[in-house]
């Protein structure tokens, strides 16, 4: 069976020092069926260029670089969303790093699971320690997905993949808010009805500290 179509939403800024090896994860995966959207904040170094350069080698893929205004990390993540051509969206920040079989874990789970929201553990990595965050350790499913997520954000954005349709009914990132706008955006997409959020207990991402 086909699997689902992934679009994945990297917003950066000021990124060329790590942006490569950030793409390089996401093109080392074992799951081919997805597109690559890179929405740059009004970068002032080469991160354009230096992504614009990773692109062209991967050149049998279509993947697209937004080059915005700097206005923050909500406003490019809602960039990227409205130009993505798939229904499941994976976001990814500019530092971070994906194990290689993150999007084959992901849709398959997608596969056999009746979900609107993916999330899975992750490894912290910096000092010169790697600490394992089990995310499903933060929520209870016994309530609700709002009231579960209000008590404690289990959900990181790194490791998040989400259908379209609810990032928009939810109303995007709101970029007004100084911190915190991927916490809040959750929050309100888990207070729509019949939300339904699913946790994959291995971690397949990096977070870079």
């Amino acid at each position: 069976m086909q699997g689902p179509f992934i679009s994945v939403v990297i917003p950066t800024y000021n990124s060329e020092n790590f942006i490569t090896k950030t793409l390089e994860t996401v093109f080392s995966q074992t799951y081919n069926n997805y597109e690559v959207i890179i929405s740059d904040d009004g970068s002032s170094d080469n991160t354009v260029e230096t992504a614009r350069a990773v692109l062209y080698k991967y050149g049998h893929r279509e993947n697209k670089i937004l080059t915005n205004p700097h206005e923050g990390a909500a406003a490019a993540r809602n960039r990227g969303i409205e130009a993505v051509t798939g229904d499941w969206i994976s976001f990814l920040d500019s530092d971070d790093l994906w194990f290689k079989e993150k999007l084959s874990v992901v849709a398959d789970y997608i596969l056999r699971n009746e979900v609107d929201v993916i999330c899975h553990s992750a490894i912290e990595k910096g000092n010169g320690k790697e600490i394992l965050i089990k995310r499903y350790k933060f929520y209870n499913p016994n309530v609700s997905p709002f009231l579960s997520l209000y008590r404690s954000n289990a959900i990181g954005t790194s490791t998040i993949t989400v259908k379209k349709n609810l990032l928009v009914e939810a109303g995007l990132f709101d970029k007004s808010l100084p911190a915190a706008h991927d916490y809040d955006l959750w929050l309100r997409m888990a207070m729509i009805s019949d939300t339904k959020i699913g946790f994959i207990k291995e971690p397949l991402t990096y977070y870079i500290m």
